[in-house]
């Protein structure tokens, strides 16, 4: 974009127009007709200015309704590919400090039977319109105001530019498959939003992205109704998107029968299904999940297709996960499959040349074109556990030149979800966050990675001088990163020393203190969930920060936390996160009545948990290996909500956060 390109579409008429309608005296307080006489008119104007005057920054418009007591400030973007800036802009002049609910900071979706709304509809064409609202008091809603103000001075003061930086949608695709592994649902998908305006992707492998994503959330419904799904099947999308369709269509539309053992019923929904089903099952199937690989029994007995229900039975017993069938299923299967002995040697004819993680870190350092394959096909699911290779696998990754580093970034998702929680590859994961600090990945995906490898390091149990020199690595360039606007994962950075044993306490203390100093800092701009998790990691590690909020903020969430009726389920495959962040809620919501689960598959005592819980907050790392899908069959999405991050600020944050919107 040249410095004289004009960022906005809007003509001055339109805009005049629209003003006129916004503050009409009926519509909005907050500036009832633009009377000159107006005694808070000063407040207003310089939004309105900045509209007539300024058309190549976003729309800015307060909304008070004094009747209802009902206060906002919409935001307006023209173009879709200033969402993403725009909302990093919002993050940043007003955030958590002075915004009522994180999720603010991403677009809204208007309602036309809203009379505000609908003018906004009607008279402007826009990609994204956020809603911001702040607390209740008149000096909260005056903070934000300013906030906003001062970001449009900001912008106006600055040389007409894009707002993008440029990033290659191969990095795009290396911090997406990071931030998906390590549980970033809200990082995850303004990247994916990134992702859509860079190009480089065709439409094909957006909506590969977007399975790949709703699949990790469990949000099998959605999958199931997205536009032209089977153009999508035809294309012969790749293994893991083909599994991800089987799985959503298992929990949205059969899991309940086979709980019941109804197969009958089960079978119609799959015959209604088409030619559609058939076109998933053809070629070579090497998946790993038990619910498609029932869809593919199931489907096999429909079609008396000896072959694939042979081909099935092997696979699962290779897996070693044959009687994790659904017993009804594993019946009609015998019952129709010699129990011969299987086929264990057999792979089929799609089966990568690169059989381990050693060999991958060896191909990319050869620039070897079928890095790319492995990771499309997810191939390493069949793998022996990166722990098994551990220090050859760190030695190659520390051999890497700038551009094979580069590559090899993209396979840390793949990493993560391999190391899990119960196979700490320690060295390859220390060898992978220092490749994240030599080349600068701190985008908010990158920072989840390097979060939940932190993790996986420390449960490797480091001796004091491993451990201390990778402490000092990552404080060696925190200054770059730590900021308010990234309290969560800094928060959970730090919680993550606390719960690992700790073999030398000097260089814990000291990464602590200086990750945590600068959001002492600026604690006045901080959540103030953040801030009281951030008081009880300072008070376990002793290290007397200050952490200030004013009177007034601090009193209004903790009343709304205290008085909350409410049943919580926590779930997350990380048990020591689960228990520290029901010990905070017990001192912060006591009236809240909280379950924890970290059950790998759903069982009839979970059904019964999702079921009678008012609200279920998901960690989504390694979702692959855990309910997620199972979860979200068994309660409605309304109830659901999903964390951005694996650690207990994230957990606890989002909970509190939850807690708030739903009865504050």
């Amino acid at each position: 974009m040249t410095e004289t390109e004009v960022l906005s579409t809007r003509t001055p008429e339109q805009i005049r127009w629209l003003l006129e309608a916004y503050f009409a005296a009926p519509v909005n307080d907050a500036w009832p007709d633009m009377a000159e006489d107006y005694e808070w008119a000063d407040r207003t104007r310089p939004f309105v200015d900045n509209a007539l005057n300024r058309p190549e920054i976003a729309l800015v418009l307060p909304w008070l309704k004094k009747s209802v007591d009902r206060f906002a400030i919409y935001v307006v973007v023209d173009k879709r590919e200033d969402v993403v800036p725009t909302a990093e802009l919002i993050k940043a002049f007003a955030g958590p400090s002075y915004l009522a609910d994180s999720s603010m900071e991403r677009p809204a979706q208007l309602d036309a039977g809203v009379e505000i709304e609908r003018i906004l509809l009607e008279y402007v064409d826009p990609a994204a319109v956020f809603r911001l609202g702040a607390g209740p008091m008149p000096k909260q809603r005056g903070r934000l105001t300013d906030a906003m103000r001062l970001m449009q001075e900001a912008l106006a003061n600055r040389p007409t530019r894009s707002w993008r930086v440029v990033k290659s949608a191969g990095r795009l695709l290396a911090e997406f498959d990071a931030a998906l592994a390590a549980g970033g649902e809200a990082s995850s998908a303004a990247i994916l939003d990134q992702l859509r305006e860079v190009g480089g992707l065709d439409a094909s492998n957006l909506a590969y992205l977007t399975i790949k994503r709703l699949n990790r959330l469990g949000k099998d419904a959605e999958i199931q109704a997205l536009p032209r799904l089977v153009d999508i099947i035809r294309q012969e999308p790749p293994t893991p998107v083909r599994e991800a369709l089987l799985e959503s269509l298992y929990f949205s539309a059969i899991e309940d029968y086979l709980a019941t053992g109804d197969l009958d019923a089960a079978f119609q929904v799959l015959m209604d299904t088409g030619t559609y089903l058939q076109e998933l099952l053809n070629g070579p199937l090497r998946m790993r999940s038990i619910s498609a690989w029932t869809i593919a029994v199931l489907a096999g007995i429909i079609g008396d297709d000896h072959s694939l229900l042979k081909h099935a039975k092997d696979e699962l017993h290779r897996m070693d996960r044959f009687e994790e069938l659904p017993e009804a299923v594993r019946e009609q299967l015998l019952s129709r499959v010699e129990d011969d002995s299987p086929e264990l040697e057999t792979a089929p004819a799609t089966q990568s040349a690169i059989r381990s993680w050693s060999e991958l870190l060896a191909a990319i350092s050869d620039n070897s074109p079928a890095v790319l394959n492995v990771l499309r096909e997810s191939s390493w699911q069949d793998w022996p556990p990166p722990a098994q290779d551990d220090e050859e696998i760190a030695g190659l990754l520390d051999g890497l030149r700038d551009e094979a580093a580069e590559q090899a970034w993209s396979a840390v998702g793949a990493f993560l979800e391999a190391a899990g929680y119960d196979d700490p590859a320690a060295f390859s994961a220390e060898a992978f966050i220092l490749n994240a600090l030599t080349h600068s990945r701190f985008n908010p995906g990158d920072l989840l990675a390097i979060q939940a490898l932190l993790g996986v390091a420390l449960r490797g149990a480091p001796n004091a001088d491993h451990y201390q020199r990778m402490l000092w690595e990552i404080g060696s360039e925190s200054d770059r990163w730590v900021a308010p606007e990234r309290a969560s994962v800094v928060l959970d950075i730090v919680d993550t020393l606390v719960l690992s044993a700790c073999p030398d306490e000097a260089a814990r203390q000291q990464l602590s203190y200086r990750l945590l100093t600068p959001l002492s800092r600026h604690s006045e701009r901080l959540d103030p969930t953040d801030i009281a998790f951030a008081r009880v990691l300072d008070g376990e590690l002793e290290l007397g920060l200050p952490w200030q909020i004013e009177q007034d903020d601090e009193q209004l969430e903790p009343e709304v936390w205290r008085a909350a009726n409410v049943s919580i389920l926590l779930y997350s495959l990380d048990e020591k996160v689960l228990g520290r962040v029901t010990e905070q809620l017990r001192a912060l919501a006591p009236n809240a009545r909280v379950t924890c689960s970290s059950d790998h598959v759903g069982s009839p005592r979970l059904r019964l948990w999702v079921q009678s819980a008012d609200l279920v907050v998901l960690i989504t790392r390694c979702a692959k290996h855990a309910a997620t899908g199972f979860i979200s069959c068994h309660t409605s999405s309304e109830k659901i909500a999903y964390v951005d991050g694996s650690g207990s600020a994230s957990l606890l944050r989002t909970t509190l956060a939850e807690i708030k919107r739903r009865y504050g």
